[in-house]
């Protein structure tokens, strides 16, 4: 009789549960709980598997933005505190923690003809390393590298990378950002919590009312002509080219770039309008290096529950 397994992909905002099965990487039971509804993880998995008919696992995945490799740890974007003890108890199975990047890139690797934009065209080695980054409530980054015949995640927290101006504006942002915070990493500018603090800096050095409090909201602006949100979602897109093409060298993301997550696609029309590929091509004597990297957007919505499914089950 096949066993089943559960998987999960937990982010700042979200929590996304589903079970799989040793005989199919299928998601089923899939639910999405709100991270703001419950205390922690263990209160959000008791609340999933009750809502399913608490199903006895044989494994669990939980891939979770955070230090996973703690036994108590605090993720980094909201209120929740993991108790990996009382998370072992409560299933009493084997549990594979993960960081919830991990899971990402590991879904790339499967990622399907139909579920992918190319951003930027290139000549990717096929066993080159791969990036993969993404902007959430923070900004993901993780790598793959090949290794016999399989690709190995490899996890960083580059999202806390220091931010590096690429122009006069940017820098007059980032110092007017030095006065408000002790460190302004990338993910501080370049991520959905991101725009609005783009934007909120952008209109104090104006001068001019802070009208918009969050990205869609700026976003949607922007579409509408509203001339500052036009200039956050701009530098936006501007400051992720440059952020990714620093992370692309660090990895030497000859196999290309997989960009991954909810607000990319959202933002399509934007992202290839804006630029975003310019800003990451514009490396000096390193163009050429930058030129030859594909860039990839995923547009599977549950890209790191594939992931998660494909650990649990080569586990």
């Amino acid at each position: 009789m096949s066993k089943l397994h559960l998987i999960a992909d937990i982010g700042a905002t979200n929590a996304r549960f589903a079970l799989v099965s040793d005989a199919s990487n299928e998601l089923q039971q899939q639910q999405t709980l709100a991270a703001a509804d419950y205390a922690d993880l263990t209160h959000a998995v008791k609340a999933y598997l009750a809502a399913i008919g608490a199903p006895k696992v044989a494994r669990a995945c939980l891939a979770i933005a955070g230090p996973v490799h703690k036994p108590v740890f605090t993720l980094a974007n909201n209120h929740w505190q993991v108790n990996k003890v009382e998370v072992e108890k409560l299933l009493a199975c084997d549990i594979l923690w993960l960081n919830d990047f991990a899971v990402q890139a590991l879904g790339v690797t499967a990622l399907g003809a139909d579920q992918q934009k190319v951003i930027k065209s290139g000549t990717g080695r096929n066993d080159g390393n791969r990036l993969v980054i993404g902007p959430g409530s923070g900004l993901g980054v993780a790598g793959l590298v090949a290794d016999k015949g399989r690709w190995v995640p490899v996890i960083g927290e580059g999202g806390h990378a220091s931010f590096a101006p690429g122009n006069a504006q940017e820098a007059a942002v980032l110092q007017h950002l030095q006065q408000q915070y002790e460190h302004v990493s990338v993910e501080r500018v370049a991520s959905g919590s991101g725009i609005p603090v783009l934007y909120k800096a952008i209109a104090e050095l104006a001068e001019q009312e802070v009208r918009y409090t969050d990205a869609a909201h700026i976003a949607e602006a922007a579409k509408q002509g509203d001339a500052l949100a036009e200039q956050a979602m701009q530098m936006f897109f501007a400051i992720l080219g440059q952020s990714v093409a620093s992370a692309a060298v660090i990895m030497g993301a000859t196999g290309g770039v997989y960009l991954v997550g909810g607000i990319l696609p959202k933002l399509l029309d934007q992202l290839q309008a804006s630029e975003f590929v310019e800003r990451f091509v514009k490396r000096g004597r390193f163009g050429t290096y930058m030129d030859e990297m594909p860039i990839i957007l995923s547009l599977d919505a549950n890209l790191g529950l594939k992931g998660a499914a494909l650990a649990v089950q080569n586990q």
